[in-house]
């Protein structure tokens, strides 16, 4: 049935009047079709804003993390050349330093590169006994290759007497005038011995020397000179 034919058959004013039905429900469907869809596209555009804003914020965040470890890893990277280049210096000083210790030891020292020996300790305490002495003495070897020393030591006491200078043997002062006064050690050793002082000697200095050995053979001696000073201890 076309277009004519509906008109005849339903006459003019009942054709037109269903076309505007027709016409109004449509344009009606359609309106709200559009109002639906265009909710939803706001909708999704209000996700999609809100979505583009937390990402905008996280990128701040990360940048500004970013930004910050930056600073951080040049702080470290700066602070650590500091350090190798503090290290560097630090070692060269130390390397100057063995130098000028070893210069200064052949100079001021030289027996000690031939006997390997040191006299690095000694002090002087009353005892119980009146007008008795004893001294202790540390000996130690200062070579990296360990070897066995020996030797005798000699102690000489320097002081006045009745206002004269006058010297003591460290035999001369100890009862054992026989037995002298000897060391064997490979790393250390350390020696005492009692003494008594003549009544008007007054002791200033106390000089120390060793003939060194290596077994039989006789690597040179040793000489060393300390002030007489008691020990705070007593």
């Amino acid at each position: 049935m076309n277009y004519s034919e509906l008109r005849r058959y339903f006459g003019p004013y009942q054709f037109y009047a269903v076309c505007s039905l027709i016409i109004l429900a449509t344009a009606y469907l359609a309106f709200s079709f559009g109002f639906n869809l265009s909710q939803e596209q706001q909708q999704l555009l209000t996700q999609l804003k809100s979505s583009s804003e937390n990402l905008r914020v996280e990128n701040a965040a990360l940048s500004q993390q970013v930004n910050v470890m930056s600073v951080e890893l040049d702080i470290a990277q700066s602070t650590q050349g500091n350090l190798s280049q503090e290290i560097e210096q630090a070692l060269s000083r130390e390397v100057s330093l063995r130098k000028e210790l070893a210069f200064y030891q052949q100079v001021m020292a030289p027996e000690l590169n031939a006997t390997g020996l040191a006299i690095d300790g000694f002090a002087i305490e009353k005892t119980l006994s009146d007008g008795y002495f004893r001294f202790k003495l540390v000996l130690l070897q200062q070579d990296k290759i360990k070897t066995t020393l020996n030797g005798n030591l000699r102690l000489i006491l320097h002081g006045s007497e009745s206002g004269q200078p006058v010297s003591y043997s460290l035999a001369q002062l100890t009862k054992e005038e026989s037995e002298p006064l000897q060391f064997i050690f490979k790393y250390f050793q350390m020696l005492e011995r009692e003494f008594q002082l003549p009544p008007n000697f007054s002791p200033e200095k106390v000089v120390i020397s060793a003939d060194v050995y290596k077994y039989k053979r006789k690597l040179g001696e040793v000489s060393k000179t300390f002030d007489w000073v008691l020990s705070s201890s007593e």
